[in-house]
């Protein structure tokens, strides 16, 4: 099984994908530290302070790989059986984000991105998943997540709508 884990920074992504890892015994691949091992990037955009992730290397790495969970910003645009996006108010992000040593600007983007479903809204349009699991883990604990992927991955429907601009 190939499952994709992506989220705006803070939403649990990680936390989430490690839970997930050790219930399903798959590999667990981060993205960003993927990115920088095998070289899986285009640039290093100083301003961000990180790497400008290369589609087409990032899917090749992944090509021949049956089993795998990968989690990241990014991960929606490798192609699984089950693409997972954690959402969070964006209200939670600064306190989430807290110790990171992100600039203040870093989170306010991250705060935006989440409250515009940014990260969100490309996954669900650019996806290569083949089904879609949308959550929202605001006043939920790491393993209740795990245990909603775990019905979604049972065949449950889980879509949540979240919409943080009402």
């Amino acid at each position: 099984m190939k499952i994709t884990i992506t989220g705006t920074p803070g939403t649990g992504k990680t936390t989430v994908a490690n839970i997930l890892s050790k219930k399903l015994n798959l590999p667990l691949f981060n993205i960003s530290e993927l990115v920088k091992k095998e070289k899986l990037y285009i640039e290093f955009d100083s301003e961000r302070n990180a790497f400008v992730v290369d589609p087409e290397k990032l899917r090749e790495f992944f090509h021949n790989k049956k089993h795998f969970i990968a989690e990241g910003l990014v991960a929606h645009y490798i192609p699984s059986d089950i693409l997972i996006i954690l959402r969070v108010n964006p209200k939670k992000i600064p306190e989430r984000l807290a110790e990171r040593n992100y600039t203040e600007e870093k989170v306010r983007e991250n705060e935006e991105a989440e409250k515009f479903a940014v990260i969100a809204t490309e996954a669900i349009e650019k996806s290569k998943a083949k089904r879609i699991l949308h959550i929202d883990t605001t006043k939920r604990k790491p393993e209740d997540v795990v245990n909603l992927i775990l019905e979604g991955i049972g065949g449950k429907e889980v879509f949540e709508e979240v919409d943080w601009l009402e």
